[in-house]
């Protein structure tokens, strides 16, 4: 299993530049093709279109141009040598509504945590839930192009088996793979099977059950990825519900709420 078609989110951001670089490297190695989409949207105009007296959108508009400017300027320095095959697609409007467009025939969107102090952020746990494609959110404190450590959050539910599974091309390409179950949610058993799956793919992987001591589940995860050191996080997104999950919280809004760490997610 290989990665084909990769849409790199270059929406206005700090990092803009991030995604693009490591999307390069993969295609370098795996010879996928890229799309990389960028669209920008005032950051507090909601739902609505953008609103107010005409000058006021005139200058709205000028700016979220100006934003894409400077996307598309950082996309021409890192494939400047044209030597992966990557296609360029921008516009004004909302990110999350015109990206699930470009997903649907995706092996993969990579994205980044970081945001635009002006420009409507993509909000990629939503996006993994209403497109069904695999999310690699690479966190602000990427060490390199790839990752040597990774932590995957199991429990029995099809989230995570989707992560997993999706997350297969990039956990045969790293040192070491360590598949995590924390409390009661997931049996020791099923995380020896879990990481015998993911040997019989050529992947180096152990398993790891810990104690639920934080009160929360994404906190004792966070924690241990610290300990370990693991660069990335694979797990599924919403396994109780997106409904229940917005409203109460949960690992998702855990992991999402902290954007050092890089996280694969999937629905």
């Amino acid at each position: 299993m290989i990665y084909c078609d990769i849409v790199v989110d270059a929406c206005p951001k700090k990092d803009v530049q991030l995604p693009l670089e490591f999307a390069r490297e993969m295609a370098l190695e795996t010879g996928a093709r890229l799309s990389v989409v960028s669209y920008a949207w005032p950051r507090y105009s909601g739902m609505r279109p953008l609103v107010g007296n005409a000058l006021s959108a005139q200058l709205q508009e000028r700016e979220m141009i100006d934003a894409l400017d400077t996307a598309r300027s950082a996309f021409g320095t890192v494939f400047d040598d044209n030597a992966v095959e990557a296609e360029w697609c921008s516009g004004v409007a909302e990110p999350n509504v015109v990206l699930r467009d470009h997903l649907w025939t995706a092996d993969l969107l990579i994205t980044s945590a970081s945001e635009s102090k002006t420009c409507a952020p993509l909000d990629a746990a939503d996006l993994a839930l209403r497109s069904g494609a695999p999310i690699l959110r690479l966190g602000t404190k990427m060490p390199e192009a790839s990752f040597a450590n990774v932590l995957v959050a199991w429990k029995d539910c099809s989230q995570a088996r989707r992560a997993v599974h999706d997350a297969l091309p990039i956990l045969q390409r790293t040192g070491k793979v360590t598949v995590v179950g924390v409390g009661d949610e997931v049996a020791i058993e099923r995380l020896e099977m879990v990481a015998d799956h993911l040997r019989r793919h050529g992947v180096t992987a152990e398993h790891l059950h810990i104690p639920r001591t934080h009160g929360k589940i994404g906190e004792d995860l966070l924690a241990e990825a610290q300990r370990v050191d693991a660069s990335l996080i694979v797990a599924g997104v919403f396994s109780r519900g997106s409904l229940k999950e917005r409203v109460l919280g949960g690992v998702t809004r855990d992991l999402l709420g902290n954007p050092e760490i890089s996280w694969f997610m999937a629905h």
